[in-house]
């Protein structure tokens, strides 16, 4: 299993870093052309915008597997380790709950928007759209695996499904990692 997270997680990496890139090279084409030409292309700023919303919601799929969004940890770090478990428990089935609601949800409001059309780029608005289904139904699976990990280690069995975050990316937003 962390093989297959891996593999995943640096999958996702190369389609960022290849969204970020696209950014880049349209926002210096926009540039170029908008001093030189005094002419914008429609289609770039709306290209970079979705690129940043896949990047965004891809991103933050990621970050959910290794727990590193940013958090106000100030109360939990003086909790019991019972009650730090139980607070685990309870944000992981919140997170479990609310990506599926959005997953549905936001595959309805996806395919609803495939009649509607980006202005410059011509494409259907749901491509777009699907970027937050993408993101919310990696959190969904990632926090599934999560939670067969605290259950296995509750009850004393030491799994090893997650692999390390310093495989995937260099940095992170936790405290306890700067220490």
């Amino acid at each position: 299993m962390p093989k297959v997270l891996l593999a995943l997680c640096r999958a996702i990496s190369w389609v960022q870093l290849a969204l970020l890139l696209t950014m880049l090279g349209v926002m210096a084409s926009l540039v170029f052309t908008r001093y030189l030409f005094s002419y914008s292309p429609p289609w770039s700023e709306e290209l970079t915008r979705f690129a940043m919303i896949w990047l965004v919601m891809l991103g933050g799929g990621v970050l959910s597997l290794f727990q590193d969004h940013i958090t106000l940890t100030v109360f939990s770090d003086n909790f019991s380790p019972r009650l730090k478990i139980l607070r685990g428990f309870v944000v992981r089935i919140i997170l479990i709950t609310t990506s599926a609601i959005i997953v549905v949800t936001g595959i309805k409001f996806a395919n609803g928007m495939a009649a509607v059309y980006a202005w410059g780029l011509q494409i259907h608005m749901g491509l777009p759209a699907y970027s937050v289904v993408a993101g919310f139904a990696l959190t969904l699976v990632f926090n599934l695996i999560l939670l067969a990990e605290d259950i296995g280690n509750l009850f004393g069995i030491k799994t090893n499904l997650i692999p390390r975050q310093d495989q995937v990316m260099d940095g992170s937003f936790r405290t306890q990692d700067d220490l």
